[in-house]
């Protein structure tokens, strides 16, 4: 009874960091946008549905295996989640080449899409199973997954793609840990898994400024430096630009 009473009070510290974590992560994404290059929707997209694809075959594969193994899989589970799907969120930005804010853009979107296309097949598997509760919070808490992938991205740019890796998908990991560790029947684990989910909740909406400032400080940077190169331009041919 108590590892459900945990995780009722879990389930409400999702929806409450969520909720702040989405309004913070949307101030954000409006000032990124205006530093930072296009990128096509259509092409996130098809990356997403691509990493889903393969998120989705080697998960199952994992869970078949541990299966038979519920305290194994209680606690292994999450972080092989973690691992899997934060490192399939970031092929984009390791695949493609060149400029390093297109990249980043690129793989928002496609963490982005990623998180939608996930919230709306729990949800529609949740209302199937007469769980409307459980559809809102998925679509409550989207930016959790934009949020890990930004944190991740944000080392990347500081030169540290592996520790950007490691720690999102860590921070994945203990996100999804209470769920998993109703499987193991034991109390004690419930409570140290939520503590721990909870304490990865709170990093990750702690952080998630500095992550986006990071990229928003380079797109600045870029900006005025396509700027310098216009002045010079058009300089060259005698004229004057100048910019509010």
């Amino acid at each position: 009874m108590i590892e459900v009473i945990v995780l009722v009070l879990y389930s409400i510290m999702v929806l409450v960091v969520g909720v702040k974590l989405y309004f913070r992560a949307d101030w954000w994404l409006v000032k990124v946008d205006r530093v930072l290059p296009e990128v096509s929707t259509g092409k996130a997209a098809v990356y997403a549905i691509l990493i889903m694809l393969i998120a989705g075959v080697l998960e199952v594969a994992v869970m078949y295996v541990l299966q038979e193994f519920q305290l194994l899989l209680a606690l292994a589970f999450p972080l092989v989640v973690g691992l899997i799907e934060e490192g399939a969120k970031l092929l984009p930005y390791f695949l493609k080449k060149g400029d390093v804010l297109r990249r980043w853009r690129l793989t928002f979107k496609v963490a982005l899409v990623f998180a939608i296309a996930e919230a709306v097949l729990y949800g529609i598997a949740l209302l199937a199973s007469g769980n409307l509760l459980g559809a809102l919070l998925r679509i409550i808490v989207v930016m959790f997954h934009v949020a890990f992938t930004s944190i991740a991205l944000a080392s990347a740019l500081g030169g540290s793609p592996v520790k950007g890796y490691l720690k999102a998908s860590i921070l994945h990991g203990l996100y999804d840990a209470p769920i998993f560790s109703v499987l193991a029947e034991n109390n004690s684990l419930s409570v140290l898994m939520s503590l721990l989910g909870f304490g990865a909740m709170v990093y990750t909406y702690i952080h998630i400024n500095d992550a986006f400032e990071i990229v928003h400080t380079i797109g600045e940077r870029a900006v005025e430096e396509r700027k310098k190169e216009a002045r010079r331009f058009w300089e060259e041919k005698g004229i004057e630009l100048t910019w509010g």
